[in-house]
């Protein structure tokens, strides 16, 4: 009777038309995949710069996989953001994380960030050698597809998507098609779509001019105190990471906004605090619908996401607003 009823189940949640995957699907829950890791480093001859890497992916998935982008922020390295890259491999993504030479933990000396350091790292040659790993990364990535290894024929690189926390997030902006204020930009047509934690808005303010082209689906992911500081100066203000949001038009976009979340709880700091726990789980779930939802096509999941799913779970915990098509 048992066997009877699970079969019955499956075939209600196969035919009906209301019902997908996402209707039992938790997405805050590790998924089945055990997770391994690869670590390397690729040399970019041309620019005489060497890229380390990690890469987390499910072990025992041998078909082409849906990749995933991460951009540290200032001072981080591949090794962050841990729990993002294992949830998400534990549901059958490639997760990549770029380590970024001059922005990454290396500007670190004694027991904290000199004014020096910090303003070498904000250079624009530092900044635009961040910006230039990214598609440097994809290049290589295609090559270790083709090489023999572990990752052999495992990367499906037609569904990649692009993610950062704070700088990390500023370099995803720019991957989407940030326009800066002479009318430059770097758009990386390789990415299905963009996930930003702790973006940045316009430097001059102008978010329209800076943002208002973007046509890729974008998730972004913010706290009530989320501020940044180098030294004694405040880079953002909470409130400001709004900006992008509020400033795109025309492609599907979701907003969270963890109550209470501060800059540093998405990067997976080692002395977690009360709530942490709670707000990866949030960004987890989150995160996991988005990429369900826009690399692998998942209608269930662009619901759960943008419906209503996701406002029921995050509760009084975050905030949650979404626009564009698809509503």
């Amino acid at each position: 009777m048992a066997k009877l009823l699970g079969a019955l189940v499956l075939v209600v949640l196969a035919l009906a038309p209301g019902l997908s995957r996402a209707a039992a699907t938790d997405y805050a829950a590790r998924g089945p995949h055990p997770v391994a890791i690869l670590d390397g480093e690729w040399r970019d001859a041309g620019r005489q710069r060497t890229v380390p890497y990690r890469v987390r992916y499910p072990a025992d998935v041998e078909g082409p996989a849906p990749v995933v982008i991460f951009s540290h922020g200032l001072g981080g390295s591949r090794t962050g953001a841990a729990y993002y890259g294992d949830h998400l491999a534990s549901h059958g993504y490639i997760v990549v994380f770029v380590q970024h030479p001059g922005s990454d933990v290396g500007i670190f000396a004694g027991k904290g960030l000199s004014r020096d350091a910090a303003n070498q790292s904000l250079s624009p040659r530092s900044t635009l050698d961040r910006f230039l790993d990214i598609p440097f990364a994809l290049d290589q990535l295609a090559a270790l597809n083709a090489a023999s290894g572990p990752l052999q024929g495992r990367l499906d690189v037609a569904r990649i998507g692009m993610s950062g926390h704070s700088f990390g997030a500023v370099t995803t902006e720019v991957m989407a098609g940030q326009v800066f204020p002479a009318g430059r930009s770097l758009p990386e047509a390789r990415f299905k779509a963009f996930l930003a934690m702790s973006p940045s808005p316009d430097r001059d303010g102008n978010n329209s001019r800076a943002f208002g082209r973007i046509d890729k689906p974008f998730l972004f992911l913010t706290g009530t105190e989320d501020e940044a500081q180098v030294g004694p100066r405040a880079l953002e203000s909470a409130e400001g990471r709004t900006k992008p949001f509020d400033a795109i038009e025309g492609t599907p976009e979701t907003l969270v906004v963890l109550t209470g979340g501060d800059h540093m709880v998405f990067s997976g700091r080692q002395e977690l605090r009360p709530k942490d726990d709670r707000f990866h789980d949030i960004v987890k779930a989150a995160s996991l619908a988005f990429w369900d939802a826009y690399l692998r096509d998942d209608p269930g999941a662009q619901r759960w996401l943008r419906d209503g799913g996701l406002t029921a779970y995050a509760g009084a915990d975050a905030m949650v607003k979404s626009k564009g098509p698809g509503l």
